[in-house]
C-alpha cells in the first residue's frame, strides 16, 4: 500500500467515525443539558429579586381591592423559601396569605420543603423521606434570598409554620407535595388545632391527595393545582366543582377560554406564579382575582 492509498484510507476512516462522534456528543448534551437547566433554574429561583408594588401593576383602587395576593413559599424573593423568616417577610409586605410546601419525614413529621432533596436549600443532601425529623435538626438552610442574614436557619415543621402564621396574622395556603392517608389526617388535625380550617387553603397537584382531604373534611377550601389545562385536567376540574383550580398563568395552553369555562361552572380560580405586571394585568382582565407571586406585594 503506497502513501496515497494510506492517506485515502485514513480519510475514509475519519469520515466513518464522524457520525459516531456526533452521536456521542448528542448523548452527552442530552444527559448534561437537563441537569444544567435544572441547576440554573434552581439558582435563579433562590436569588433575591426586587419586589414590585401592586400600585405599579394595577392602577385603579377598585381593582386592587378585589385582589388576593399569596406570597409564594413565603416571600421567597426576600428570605429563604419555606422558612419562618419568609413567612414574617410576607406579613411585612402586606400579604394576607402565604403559600408553603409540606412533606413528611421518615417518622411522619410534616416539614416545609419544596424539593424532594433537602440539598436544594441545605448544606446536606438527601430525601426528606429518608430522614427522621431529629435527623434534620442539625442541618441549616444556607441557600435562598438573603440567606446570609439568617445564620443557623432550620427547616421548620408545619406546626411551627402555623404558629408563625398566627403570630404574623397571615393565612396559610398549604401545598401537599407527598402524603399518606394517615399523614393527611394528622395535617388536618394540626390545621384545626390552630384554627385555620375555615380560613386556609389546601392545594396539590396530586388528585388523590385533594380527594382524600375532601373526604376527611367538607369545609376546608381546596384547589387542584394544574400546570396545563388539557382535556383530562379540564374534565376532572369540571367534575369536582367543590374544589377550586389553581393554574399556571405562564403556560400558553391555559387560555382565557378555558378559564372562562371553569368560571362559568362556578369554580374558584387562582393563578400561579405571577411575577410580572403584564401577566397579572392579563389575568385580571379575565376576571382572575387570586394570584400566587414571588415579587408583587401590597405594601410595606
Amino acid at each position: 500500500m503506497n502513501k496515497e492509498q494510506i492517506k485515502r484510507k485514513l480519510r475514509i476512516m475519519k469520515r466513518k467515525k464522524w457520525p459516531f462522534v456526533l452521536i456521542a456528543l448528542a448523548l452527552v448534551v442530552a444527559v448534561a443539558l437537563p441537569v444544567f437547566l435544572s441547576v440554573s433554574s434552581t439558582n435563579n429561583r433562590l436569588r433575591e429579586k426586587p419586589p414590585i408594588p401592586l400600585t405599579s401593576v394595577i392602577i385603579k383602587q377598585s381593582e386592587r381591592d378585589k385582589l388576593t395576593l399569596v406570597a409564594h413559599r413565603g416571600y421567597s424573593s426576600q428570605a429563604p423559601e419555606n422558612t419562618l423568616p419568609a413567612i414574617r417577610k410576607a406579613a411585612e409586605f402586606g400579604f394576607d396569605y402565604v403559600e408553603i410546601d409540606v412533606r413528611q419525614t421518615k417518622d411522619g413529621v410534616w416539614v416545609l420543603m419544596h424539593d424532594e432533596d433537602i440539598g436544594t436549600v441545605c448544606e446536606k443532601s438527601g430525601k426528606v423521606s429518608s430522614f427522621t425529623y431529629y435527623d434534620l435538626v442539625p442541618y441549616n438552610v444556607v441557600k435562598g434570598a438573603n440567606a446570609e442574614d439568617y445564620p443557623d436557619l432550620k427547616i421548620p415543621t408545619f406546626e411551627q409554620a402555623l404558629k408563625a402564621c398566627l403570630e404574623f396574622n397571615v393565612k396559610p395556603m398549604i401545598e401537599i407535595k407527598d402524603y399518606t392517608r394517615e399523614g393527611l389526617e394528622n395535617l388536618l388535625r394540626l390545621i384545626e388545632k390552630y384554627g385555620f380550617t375555615k380560613t386556609c387553603s389546601v392545594i396539590s397537584f396530586h388528585r388523590e391527595a385533594v380527594e382524600i382531604v375532601r373526604e376527611l373534611n367538607s369545609e376546608i377550601k381546596l384547589y387542584k393545582l394544574v400546570s396545563k389545562l388539557n382535556k383530562n385536567e379540564m374534565e376532572f376540574c369540571l367534575a369536582n366543582p367543590d374544589m377550586g383550580v389553581s393554574f399556571n398563568g405562564n403556560n400558553k395552553a391555559n387560555t382565557p377560554e378555558k378559564i372562562a369555562e371553569l368560571q362559568k361552572a362556578g369554580i374558584p380560580i387562582a393563578c400561579w406564579t405571577v411575577d410580572t405586571a403584564e401577566t397579572m394585568q392579563k389575568w385580571v382582565g379575565e376576571g382572575v382575582t387570586t394570584f400566587v407571586t414571588n415579587r408583587i406585594y401590597y405594601h410595606n
